[in-house]
This record gives C-alpha cells, structure tokens and sequence, in this order.
C-alpha cells in the first residue's frame, strides 16, 4: 500500500501543476482549475456548484431552491406515500416543461393557505466541502412541524445534454424526481445522513426540474443535496479557498478554514489526531490505520504526502504522541484500541511502525459494536486516561453495562496497571485536561444524559448512568437492595441540545501565547453532528467546577471528532461521520483552522458573580453599553432514563446591566437559580457595539449568546 503512494504522491505533484494554476490576484478569469476558468457568480453555493459541474464536463446553471411545506401527514416518517401539490401535476415537471406553478396556493396543515417561498440564504449554504442542510421547519411552530410532508424544487439549465453525480439524504422519508422520473423512494424514519442516496442526474438541454418531497414524524425535519466532486482533491480543496475568499462569511473574517488534501481514495475517518514534534500532523482512522501528513501547512493545504505508520488495529479512537527511547526519532505513538491500549514504535526512522507493545489490556469487552474505547489523554503525573463506551444493548435503558468497567473512566499508571477512576459515564467521546491539571470529559446525550456535556473526572464519582453501578464494589445489588445511586458530580457545561450541536466529542485547551487569537486557556470543543467547535471558559465556585459555553466556529466539511493545536498555533480538526451522522457534506477528512489576525468582537468570559454575571469583551465598550437590550432566560432538565431531556422549568429572568470598565459590563440577575442538575442560564445580548475603531468602525457581537451553567452561586454554601 505505501509503495502505491509513494508513486501516486510523485506523479501528484506534476499533477497539480498541469491542473491547477493559482495567481495572487482574485479577479475573474486570472485562476483556473484543473484548466477551467474559475468563473465568480452571485453566490458560494452557485459558484461551487456551477465549477463542480464544468469540471465533470456539464456547463449548468442551477435555481434557486424553493420550499412548500406543511401538509398535514397523520402517518408521519413511516410512509412517503400519499401525493400533496405539485405531485398530482407532474406532467408539468417534464424537461423543457414549465415545472410547478410557484405563484399557485396549496390547503396545508391545520387548513392553512401554504405556498412556494424561498429558502433563506443561509440554508443550504455549508463550508468548505459544499451546501448544509435545509430545514424544512425553518419558521414553524412545532406542532405544524410534527408529522407533516414538505417538497423542495428547484430549476437545472443547461445548453447541452450533462449528466452530474449527486450525494443527497433526508430526515425523514424522500423522494426525488427529476423531469418527472422517481429517483428516490425511500420511507424511513431516520436521521439525516447527507450521503444516503447517490445519483446520477441526467439532464436535457434547457430547463430540468429537480423536485424533492420530504415527510417527517418528530424531531429534526431536513434535507440536503450535494454535487458530488469529480476533481482531485488538491483542486477541490483550492476551489473551497477561492470561495471562502471570495464570498466570506463574518466568522471567516477572523477565523479561516483549509482543507489538507488527502487523497480522494483514503478513507480519513479521524479517530485520534496529534502532532510529531516536527509539527507533521498524525491521525489513527476507525478502520485502524494510522498516517502522517507531510506538507499540511498551506492554504490551502495541496501536494500533501500520506504516509501509513501503521494498520491492522481494532478502531483506534484516540492517540497520543509520546517519548520513547527505543524510538529513532524519539517519539512513539499511543492508541486506544477496542480491547487494549498500545504503543506503536518506529525503531528505524523509516516513519513505519516495526514495534507493537501493549501498555495495558485490562479492561473488559463483551464484542458488543457500540463499546468504544477513547484515549489515551496523559495527565501531568504521565498517567495515561481512557473512557469506555457503555454496549448498546436496548434492554431496559439503550445502554448498558454487560461486563465490568463499561461506563467508567479508567487511567493507567507507567507501569501499565489500569485504575478505575469513576463511573456513570455513557458515551465518553472526549476527554481533556484543563489548565490546573484537572481531567474531563465530554458526554453524549441519551439515558441519563439530560443533553452533552462536560463534566470533571474526580476519584470515585458518580456521572448518571446507573448501568455501572452493578461492577461497583460494594454495589452488585445496589436495586434490589433498595440502595440510592451515589451523589452525581455536577456537570460544569450543559450544552443545550441544537442550539450548541448534538454530539460532544473533544476538548482542547487552548494555547495562551496568543497564537490562536485572544481565547487563551479556554477550551476548544467539537461537535460531531452539527460539525462545529464551540468554545468554552470554566471557573471554580464554592469548590465546584461552572463555566459558559459560545458558539465559535461552523461550517466544517464532516463531523468534527478530534481537535489538535499545531506548533504555529492553527488547529487541526480530524473528521468523521459514519455511523454517527453529521450535518457536514463529506463523510471524513482533515481540516485546518486558522485565526487571521483580525480579533472578532465578542464575549471574552462571562462568570458568576453573587447577584449575576460579570462580562469581558475583546473589544471596547461604546459608551452607552449598558441600553443594549440585554436577556436572561434559565432552565433545567429532567434525571430520566429515557433518551435525553427537553428544556425544563424555563423562566424569564429580570435583568439590569452597568458598564464597569471599557470592556467589561456586569449584569444584576434576579433570581438566579440553582439545584437539581443545574441551571443553564441563556445570555442573549441585542443592540450591543464596540467603540469605534481607527477607521471609525464600530462591530456587533459575532456570537450575541452564551449559556452558562450555574450550579453554585459565589458567597452561598
């Protein structure tokens, strides 16, 4: 395998030349790819779409989308059967037809009068990589939302016959006609996965219509069609830079990502990331390889070599780079495998693993698909930290525990003897260590997990799951003996379910020499589903660890798993999405993101404070910051064993705020709440500006929310 990329690296770099020439300037006609002239229309998605298609020999011009949506569907996402609307006109949809009439008015839901509109440019509209979802729900209240059926439509020009290859999926059921031909016929209940169905659109010259019928019973209600590339991955990953850079979007203005091309048939389904000392990037994949990344530093990153330093391990999902003298370069590699935790040793500086050890192979496994094993993180002691996946085992609870230390968090000392931590963890996709030494973990929602969240990882606490219990010593027959679970460890981040992503993976601390901008010590977190990272400040109170989660940055190209800061101070993000789902249009990758130097205007930290909350800005305050329409809300959820927990006892809080230095405001709460699991208190800032800068320029705040978890209140025991 590694001679087959050593060929296919050399004849690559003549590639790239022949194929893609970049200029420095931006205007039109000045780049070409893959010998096409890059052409700059009115949107990204069109822009992409329209060079997508050109590169597989199709010249197109794709409509807008349109959305019609609700009708009333009592079956839900069980059935996609019964037609609504411009189904029972389909003749109209013939190539060269006029397609639906978008002016005409539909019966819909509840006898609503419902027509065609357009879908909001910020639907469909992802990040490097192609368009996001579409939320079909977008605007809705939640009963018209719930078992109901939704058409999308747009229109296909071109001058020639073309036929384009297309990824395309739904939450729930779909069909997908073309010029009238079903394409698609799928009735699922399910979560939307961006890849479920590829196609082949063979399009006529002239108009083609695409129209695509949606059903939905509960929950999310989305839809999303990507053209799929057809190009080398170092063009495609050059065209998402000349789109990012032609068509930015505020986040990008301070913060910008480049895709490390990798090639199109290495399957990168990043499980552990980390950096060589010589800055080379490493990932572990879930099929058991693990590579380096020569040359991942450009922007974008192109003519990067792969190199395989290993195979053949049982889904490795997590990795370390650590010192070992019987290493030629000094540095081996650690992995968490399914059953053991590994060390992989390079002894001849060939970048090829020759030596296999295994640290610790002590914990249990029943060969239930679902018991993951994440790590290692080391701790300052250079103890090695991993967190085992309960089985999913649909008895009683989803999860389950069949053999002992599934659900716990277990370290292993230099001398490979396991000690088992705590228990009660569920899904315990990352974990990371915090500026004063403390480890954490991230936790996915489900039975007993409220929503994500992180929480500290004390000596014998109790997280919620209570599968673990019965391998606890002393605890065997904690239920039958009528025994009360253990005092639950407060989770210091409630990240509210959608609003912050769905699924928690890894936290990285951030470096503090202000390379990666002014969010020094806080941690980076991704989220798998909705490929994000979001951004979190912890603090101590009264003993007890709380703090604030933000939005930080979207529109990565898969789900974003694991997260490293390189020695330039970017960050590496390693994606995956199979099995777990991921809003992201690509199925796995390696992604860079890069601060620009250009400090956006935000919410440095927000804190308790004994009536509220203290705020620091990055930037200077206008004078009069303190009438900008500040909100509180705060809520809780509910300790359950079935799947997650809606937002519980939500109220409105009273709120008054005081400007107390050029970046700081204090804010009064009352009352600010606390108990049972905890309150998330929701922070959304209207209105709010920084001071003038020297070009006169005043910001608004990028991100306007923030939700802090409150569980003490500073001054009350």
């Amino acid at each position: 395998m590694s001679s087959n990329y050593d060929v296919w690296n050399a004849v690559r770099a003549i590639a790239w030349l022949v194929a893609v020439s970049m200029r420095p300037s931006n205007s039109i006609g000045q780049i070409e790819i893959e010998g096409k002239p890059y052409i700059k229309l009115e949107t990204r998605e069109r822009t992409r779409e329209m060079m997508l298609a050109r590169l597989q020999g199709a010249e197109v011009r794709w409509g807008e989308w349109k959305l019609l949506a609700p009708f009333d569907h009592p079956p839900g996402g069980k059935s996609i059967d019964t037609p609504f609307g411009p189904e029972l006109d389909m003749a109209s949809c013939s190539a060269g037809g006029p397609g639906p009439d978008l002016m005409r008015t539909f019966n819909g839901k509840r006898g609503k009068a419902i027509g065609w509109r357009d879908v909001p440019d910020e639907q469909g509209i992802g990040g490097p990589g192609g368009p996001g979802p579409i939320n079909l729900d977008a605007g809705l209240s939640a009963e018209d939302a719930r078992n109901a059926v939704g058409y999308l439509y747009r229109a296909i020009t071109c001058d020639r016959a073309s036929s384009i290859e297309v990824a395309t999926g739904s939450d729930d059921g779909l069909r997908l006609w073309l010029n009238g031909r079903l394409l698609v016929d799928a009735s699922a209940e399910r979560p939307l996965d961006p890849g479920a169905h590829v196609v082949r659109l063979e399009l006529q010259p002239g108009v083609n219509h695409l129209l695509a019928k949606v059903s939905q019973g509960a929950g999310e209600w989305q839809f999303q069609l990507t053209p799929r590339a057809a190009i080398d991955p170092d063009g495609e990953a050059a065209l998402d830079w000349q789109l990012d850079t032609d068509y930015p979007d505020d986040e990008s203005r301070h913060y910008r990502i480049a895709t490390v091309a990798v090639p199109a048939d290495l399957s990168l389904e990043v499980g552990g990331l980390g950096l060589l000392p010589d800055g080379r990037p490493i990932a572990c994949t879930r099929r058991g390889e693990v590579w380096i990344f020569e040359h991942a530093y450009g922007t974008p990153a192109i003519g990067v070599q792969p190199i395989l330093f290993a195979s053949g391990l049982h889904e490795p999902l997590g990795l370390a780079v650590r010192p070992d003298p019987r290493a030629k370069k000094g540095s081996a590699i650690d992995v968490a495998q399914r059953g053991e935790l590994t060390r992989l040793i390079d002894t001849d500086g060939d970048d090829r693993a020759d030596l296999f050890v295994t640290l610790c192979d002590a914990w249990q496994v029943s060969g239930n698909y679902h018991e993951f094993a994440f790590g290692p993180k080391y701790d300052m002691n250079g103890d090695a930290w991993v967190t085992l996946n309960l089985a999913h085992t649909g008895g009683e609870t989803v999860m389950g525990a069949t053999v002992a230390t599934r659900g716990w968090a277990v370290r292993v000392s230099p001398d490979g003897v396991m000690h088992k931590v705590c228990d009660g963890l569920r899904s315990p996709d990352g974990i990371g260590m915090y500026s004063d030494g403390q480890m954490f973990y991230t936790d996915n929602q489900g039975d007993y997990v409220a929503t994500c969240k992180l929480s500290p990882l004390f000596e014998g606490s109790f997280h919620g799951h209570q599968a673990s219990l019965r391998f606890r010593e002393g605890w065997s027959n904690w239920k039958t003996d009528g025994m009360e679970i253990p005092g639950m460890t407060p989770a210091a981040i409630w990240f509210p379910y959608k609003k912050m992503g769905q699924s928690a993976s890894e936290p990285v601390l951030t470096p503090t020499d202000g390379s990666f901008g002014p969010f020094g010590g806080q941690f980076m977190v991704g989220d798998q589903t909705h490929a994000t990272i979001m951004r979190v400040i912890l603090e101590r109170v009264e003993g007890v660890y709380q703090g604030a989660c933000f939005p930080f940055k979207n529109g990565f190209a898969s789900g974003v798993h694991r997260l490293a800061f390189a020695p330039d101070g970017s960050l590496m993000v390693g994606m995956t999405d199979r099995g777990w789902g991921s809003t992201g249009p690509k199925r796995s990758g390696l992604q860079r993101l890069l601060w620009t130097g250009v400090t956006p205007f935000e919410m440095l930290t927000m804190r308790a404070a004994p009536d509220g909350f203290d705020l620091e800005f990055t930037h200077d305050l206008e004078e009069d910051a303190d009438q900008a329409g500040y909100e509180v809300s705060s809520h809780t959820y509910l300790y359950r064993p079935e799947y997650g927990s809606p937002e519980t006892d939500t109220k409105a809080l009273k709120v008054t705020a005081k400007k107390t230095g050029p970046r700081s405001v204090h804010l009064t709460v009352s009352p600010l709440r606390v108990g049972g699991v905890g309150y998330v208190h929701e922070l959304r800032i209207e209105g709010l500006r920084s001071a003038a800068g020297s070009d006169g320029r005043r910001e608004h705040l990028l991100h306007p929310t923030a939700y802090y978890t409150l569980q003490r209140i500073p001054g009350r025991p």
